[in-house]
């Protein structure tokens, strides 16, 4: 089929956009829960986790209550909240290095699809390479 038309090119550049974002969302699902409100979840982890690390003495001045999040999963782990303060912050660590991996391979699609012109360059913009992404992953 030959994109000749402007109107042709511009739907193919629509579904191009949407495979470029749900390409990044499976690429963020390989590192973190994407159901609804567990970003707010992960954040309330964050919180907490620095408000126990801050503490000079590991958490032991900071209230149960003002870590529920962290207080129950170190009890269903049978760990200190210290401890699982230090593993949620490690893990958020590694988050924040894959969105921004994730991120620069979306925007730079992104671009692509912006800069192109014709239909094979338009669907070349959604052939991105993740293999770094999945790579990390691993880690």
């Amino acid at each position: 089929m030959r994109f000749d038309r402007r109107a042709d090119l511009e739907q193919l550049r629509k579904r191009i956009a949407k495979d470029i974002e749900a390409q990044a969302a499976d690429a963020r699902g390989l590192f973190i829960t994407l159901a609804p409100g567990q970003d707010t979840v992960y954040r309330l982890k964050g919180q907490e986790a620095l408000s126990i690390v801050a503490d000079r003495q590991q958490g032991v001045n900071v209230p149960d209550g003002e870590t529920p999040h962290i207080t129950a999963e170190a009890a269903e782990d049978g760990v200190s909240r210290f401890e699982k303060a230090i593993e949620i912050l490690a893990r958020d660590q590694h988050w924040t290095n894959a969105a921004m991996m994730i991120e620069s391979l979306r925007r730079s699609a992104k671009a692509a699809l912006a800069a192109a012109a014709t239909a094979p360059e338009i669907r070349a913009a959604a052939v991105i390479d993740w293999r770094d992404v999945r790579a990390y992953a691993q880690t």
